[in-house]
């Protein structure tokens, strides 16, 4: 089944307003928002093009040409109403849409699904072009499609970039861990073996940043070895020193002068892998420090759900009630199950849209990724989806859209997680599209 976009409150809001006016007198602007620059174009309710498709740059001054270009249109039609609808896409469209709030003109918001989705339904997606989209998303606007920007407070806007910050330092973090493991094997082979973890400990990470090399660590010898520790705070015992001399000892490492520059490097990349570790320590720390302010604190109670998780959720979804239900926030998500339908053909079972917001995507991806690792309900229906044959990315949406379900219900009643009621038990029996 197709996910249908257009509907819902305020599109019969809309609708309602431009009844009795005349469809020439109603103007849509769409606009095509990229990284530096944007397209637009003014048509009326009737489909007619009133301004041809220009580019502006997003700056001050192109913003100003969106401006006039657009009140040169409504005083020649004598406009009623006047919309400019702005695709979401990724972060881009905020200055722009910030900008042009509060000016004489309604500024809505449009899911990138639906465009695409109008597109398609036109019968044009393998003919990508920046007129055609700005021509799905008129044909969006003139069904009353798109919502008004949200409103965040101050506080969503500053939960919504450390959670950017923390994602974009941790797969840092994730790459340079990996990397110095390969370093330390050309360094000082065997330095790991003596550790459960290198990273962990901080005999470990005293050794990754001033002893690693093996030749230093044999003059050294284990008891000046754990001397050297204890100067530094680090606690040592003398059998982690002689295990790790004799490692030095057996070490099978490159050429002396190959190998000194090797570790000058290898002390250099975990300063920074440390101060990357400090960044994901100061987000969260920001994090803890602003979730008890926002509705998303009541998300804490759910088992798995950490002070990151039910920051992401909540500061991604913001207001709940601006959905009509958990479904449409779900959609707006790009994890609604994906379709193709053209020319009477329909085709299912194409994964999920991957078309909206990439950052409420994340954040029930990551809310279904705690419980289904921590409350026993959650844990169960994964089980069961597995046994049936179902793919584990197949199975890990499926307990998404059960999170997402249960986590929306729980910000819109502020009521905290409680598996004996029987409202969130029939929350949980709910079937995921994901499934079928």
């Amino acid at each position: 089944m197709a996910v249908e976009f257009v509907g819902g409150p305020e599109q019969a809001k809309f609708m309602h307003r431009v009844r009795g006016f005349d469809p020439g007198q109603v103007l849509l602007v769409p606009v095509d928002v990229g990284k530096s620059e944007a397209m637009a174009m003014v048509t009326d309710l009737r489909g007619e093009i009133v301004t041809a498709p220009f580019k502006f740059a997003l700056t001050v001054s192109g913003v100003d040409v969106l401006r006039k270009r657009t009140a040169t249109a409504v005083a020649e039609r004598s406009a009623v109403v006047c919309r400019v609808g702005v695709e979401t896409a990724g972060h881009y469209h905020r200055t722009l849409v910030t900008s042009l709030v509060g000016d004489s003109v309604e500024v809505i918001e449009l899911n990138p699904a639906a465009v695409k989705h109008a597109r398609a339904q036109q019968l044009r997606s393998r003919q990508k072009t920046d007129e055609r989209d700005l021509a799905a998303m008129a044909d969006l606007m003139a069904r009353g499609a798109g919502r008004p920007p949200q409103a965040r407070a101050e506080v969503l806007a500053a939960q919504l970039a450390w959670v950017g910050h923390r994602r974009r330092k941790v797969e840092i973090y994730r790459r340079m861990r990996q990397q110095i493991h390969a370093q330390i094997d050309l360094v000082f082979p065997g330095l790991s073996g003596c550790f459960s973890s290198l990273f962990e400990t901080q005999s470990g990470r005293l050794m990754l940043s001033e002893l690693c090399c093996p030749d230093r660590v044999v003059r050294l010898g284990p008891t000046r070895l754990t001397r050297f520790a204890a100067n530094r705070g680090v606690r040592m015992t003398r059998l982690k020193a002689n295990q790790i001399v004799d490692a030095a000892r057996d070490s099978l490492a490159l050429p002396t002068p190959e190998r000194a520059v090797l570790a000058e490097i290898l002390a250099a990349d975990v300063a920074l892998f440390e101060r990357v570790e400090a960044d994901m320590v100061r987000a969260e720390a920001e994090l803890a420090r602003l979730l008890p302010d926002t509705p998303a604190m009541v998300l804490t109670s759910l088992p798995g759900v950490s002070t990151i998780r039910a920051s992401a959720y909540g500061a991604a979804l913001g207001d709940p009630h601006r959905f009509k239900n958990a479904d449409a926030a779900y959609a707006f998500a790009g994890l609604s199950p994906a379709s193709y339908d053209s020319a009477g053909k329909v085709r299912s079972g194409l994964g999920i849209t991957k078309a909206g917001s990439i950052h409420l995507r994340a954040a029930i991806l990551e809310l279904g990724l705690g419980l289904g690792q921590f409350e026993e309900s959650f844990i169960n229906y994964r089980a069961q989806l597995i046994a049936r044959g179902k793919p584990r990315q197949v199975a890990a949406v499926a307990v998404a859209h059960r999170a997402h379900r249960l986590a929306f219900a729980m910000l819109r009643t502020g009521q905290p997680f409680n598996p004996t009621q029987s409202a969130d038990r029939s929350v949980m029996t709910t079937r995921s599209p994901a499934t079928t």
